[in-house]
């Protein structure tokens, strides 16, 4: 019998990603197992393992697809079968539960297939909640220091020191721009009102 993770984080499988993340960081704050002594603990631990299983598979988006899609097959699977299940199957289902806890679930084996990207998240914002930024500016410093250096190329072989002077001038704009960028992206990203 496999895990319902949105069952573990108390929400319903329609929930939006926020409603996900307020519900893990609740249960998180609730059942950190530094809160407990003694054998509180140990029943903190385990329950703080099964809150972030499934906040592992349900915060990332690919993975929720993923998941979602198995519950389905799942479920409709469970329904063709559920005439079978006895009640002397119980020991053997908590053994295989418990080694499959074990394991690594979201392991997937590597796919050298240039064309699958279907479990990769292209998303343009460089931190989670940020507004994006135009491409050209993360292009920006680069284009400067590229743009310098050949100006200063092409200064040194005519001997011009306008031209020179205009090569040194890109590179130390484009050294400013690529030491500023990281607190531009910053400055873009939304505060988290669950923090």
């Amino acid at each position: 019998m496999s895990v319902d993770h949105y069952n573990t984080l108390g929400v319903i499988p329609t929930a939006s990603a926020a409603d996900l993340r307020a519900a893990y960081l609740k249960l998180a704050r609730k059942h950190h197992p530094d809160q407990f002594d003694g054998p509180d603990r140990d029943r903190a631990e385990g329950r703080m393992q099964q809150i972030n299983e499934a906040w592992n598979v349900l915060g990332v988006v690919h993975k929720r697809r993923e998941y979602d899609a198995k519950q389905s097959t799942a479920t409709g699977r469970r329904d063709n079968r559920s005439g079978n299940s006895g009640s002397g199957n119980n020991g053997q289902r908590s053994t295989g539960a418990s080694q499959q806890r074990r394991g690594h679930a979201h392991f997937k084996p590597f796919d050298d297939d240039p064309n699958d990207r279907s479990d990769v998240d292209f998303d343009a914002r460089p931190i989670a909640g940020s507004r994006g930024i135009p491409r050209w500016v993360t292009f920006l410093p680069v284009l400067l220091v590229v743009f310098g250096l050949v100006t200063l190329a092409f200064g040194t072989m005519v001997n011009a020191n306008g031209v020179f002077a205009l090569g040194l001038i890109a590179m130390a704009l484009g050294a400013v721009c690529f030491l500023m960028l990281p607190l531009f992206v910053m400055s873009r990203a939304e505060r988290d009102p669950d923090l």
